[in-house]
């Protein structure tokens, strides 16, 4: 049950505790009606105005709470626009119509960088298909159920936190603390096993004609390095072709941080909409030309080769190929 502002002061093993057992029921409402009670509490609310002080984590749980709801009702893809339109000034694609064409239809995998929390959204507001998976964090199951639907979940190494500092500053931090206050990670061991069983089940996905978005490079600001999860999937889907052709579409997520987000979140706390400085360019995602799986892989190459060849045919593409033909702009203005 939760705590009644004005009884027995709360404390923050109780209001943990509480949270969690929101966060098991799916309940995205009650965690943030816990969060509006317990800043009126003195002592915890001054605690959790300071959370708010390194990161809006109340004005998240809003736009939480909306998003939830829009995702259930209309789908993930025009909730991610309104997201979009609604929470940034301006923000940019560019694609091909060969591209929209695959992305609409065709079995496909798309990948490329994670910098932000807006990733997933970039994306997903140019895939209107109910057969759409996204390779996603495992927390957010129960903190956005009607996203869960969309996923296929892997346990990420959000307890290594010289790591997050590193790839995401003192906000990564933040939102890596409550993360793992909602749902303890598990065991090393279980953690591996559940990605082998994810990576197997996207890949079964895509075989059966689905689309699928995946991040190589994890939740990371850096390129540097690309985790095998892509170029396992690729080769499954070589060894034992899909009865249609399979393409890759790479994406390329600009103009986005973990700081950015934090921004936009603030203005929105604030009721004001985010203003970026005088030629700075706004959040962008270009996609690249759809390729045959085929021309690819074999399934006889070694993973490891086939991800670094993915890596570097990327780095390439994105920083030498022009805009592509035909692009598409949305604006809050």
């Amino acid at each position: 049950m939760a705590h009644v502002p004005g009884s027995r002061r709360l404390r923050w093993r109780e209001l943990l505790q509480q949270i969690r057992a929101a966060y098991a029921e799916g309940d995205v409402g009650s965690i943030r009606a816990l969060w509006y009670g317990a800043l009126a509490e003195r002592g915890l609310g001054g605690w959790l105005r300071l959370f708010n002080r390194l990161y809006p984590l109340q004005s998240l749980l809003d736009v939480s709470y909306e998003l939830e709801r829009r995702i259930a009702t209309e789908g993930l893809a025009r909730a991610s626009r309104w997201l979009l339109d609604t929470g940034i000034e301006t923000w940019h694609s560019e694609l091909s119509p060969q591209t929209r064409r695959v992305l609409a239809a065709e079995p496909v995998i798309l990948y490329g960088n994670h910098p932000s929390l807006l990733t997933p959204f970039l994306v997903s507001a140019h895939v209107e298909r109910e057969d759409y998976r996204i390779v996603a964090a495992s927390f957010l199951e129960k903190f956005l159920p009607s996203l869960g639907r969309y996923a296929i979940s892997v346990e990420l190494p959000l307890n290594q936190w010289g790591r997050q500092l590193l790839q995401g500053g003192l906000q990564r931090l933040v939102v890596v603390y409550w993360a793992t206050r909602l749902r303890p990670l598990p065991p090393r061991p279980a953690a591996r096993e559940r990605n082998r069983a994810a990576i197997e089940e996207a890949t079964a996905h895509v075989r059966a004609g689905g689309a699928l978005l995946i991040a190589p490079t994890g939740w990371s600001r850096s390129d540097r390095r690309w985790y095998p999860g892509l170029g396992r999937i690729v080769c499954g889907l070589a060894q034992k072709p899909a009865q249609r052709p399979v393409y890759l579409v790479p994406y390329r997520e600009e103009g986005t941080s973990d700081r950015l987000v934090r921004r936009l979140l603030e203005a929105r706390a604030r009721g004001e909409p985010h203003r970026r400085g005088t030629g700075t360019p706004g959040p962008r995602v270009r996609f690249g030309r759809p390729v045959p799986l085929a021309e690819v892989a074999t399934g006889e190459e070694p993973v490891a080769d086939l991800v670094e060849g993915l890596r570097r045919a990327y780095g390439e593409l994105f920083a030498l190929s022009p805009p592509a033909v035909g692009t598409f702009s949305r604006s809050r203005s």
